[in-house]
């Protein structure tokens, strides 16, 4: 798995290539960690563009990042979700509570 970022005013881009899985999550979790802490840091962006696979784990680091940032009233953002990737938010109605956008740029620009 390969973690990077870019921090744009306010907004951190966080881009992941691989699998969200049990053997992944606390590699993302550190690696996002103290963006979460970081008071400049209102949104945060989660590039999927390059992620395979996402399991239940990966969808619980999901939740966990979305109900930090709400709890200081930042936001999180998903972007560039696969077709699988997107049904599975879909299919655990994250979809409902979560911004989920076609592109980097649309996030960015409704973020």
């Amino acid at each position: 798995m390969q973690l990077s970022h870019r921090i744009e005013n306010d907004v951190c881009i966080v881009a992941i290539e691989g699998n969200i899985a049990l053997d992944g999550v606390s590699d993302v979790k550190s690696y996002v960690k103290p963006f979460l802490e970081d008071e400049a840091v209102q949104k945060i962006i989660i590039n999927f563009e390059k992620v395979n696979f996402i399991d239940s784990s990966g969808i619980g680091l999901i939740v966990s990042i979305f109900k930090t940032l709400q709890q200081r009233q930042a936001k999180l953002a998903l972007c560039s979700l696969s077709n699988k990737n997107n049904e599975i938010f879909n299919m655990t109605r994250l979809d409902k509570i979560l911004n989920i956008y076609g592109s980097e740029d649309e996030a960015l620009k409704n973020i």
